[in-house]
């Protein structure tokens, strides 16, 4: 299983502008995204808006959903792009936390 997180597998802006995103689930923090890609890559992107206070707060949680997609790249579809939305932060910014809501998420994106 490849555990890096190359450019091929990372969203740009052009890719958020100009995809066709339809929202598949959401937990009390975040909102899944997903739009179809022409090639076979699963594609992540995170979306953390100023709303948030603190640059390094932003930062954290970007690096830490990033993580948990490069760990868990099976629970994720084959030739889709999917977008996160951190809507609110979680009170405690910790892996365990983060990696168990994102878990929710995409169990409630798969039953849909």
């Amino acid at each position: 299983m490849d555990l890096t997180l190359g450019k091929a597998e990372r969203l740009n802006r052009r890719d958020f502008r100009y995809a066709r995103w339809t929202k598949s689930g959401r937990t009390r923090h975040f909102l899944l995204f997903r739009s179809k890609n022409e090639g076979p890559a699963k594609r992540f992107g995170v979306v953390v808006s100023r709303k948030v206070k603190g640059a390094v707060r932003r930062n954290r949680i970007k690096r830490l959903l990033r993580e948990f997609f490069r760990q868990n790249k099976p629970l994720f579809e084959e030739s889709m792009n999917h977008s996160v939305r951190v809507m609110a932060m979680p009170e405690r910014v910790t892996w365990e936390a983060v990696s168990a809501e994102l878990r929710v998420l995409l169990s409630k994106a798969v039953k849909e």
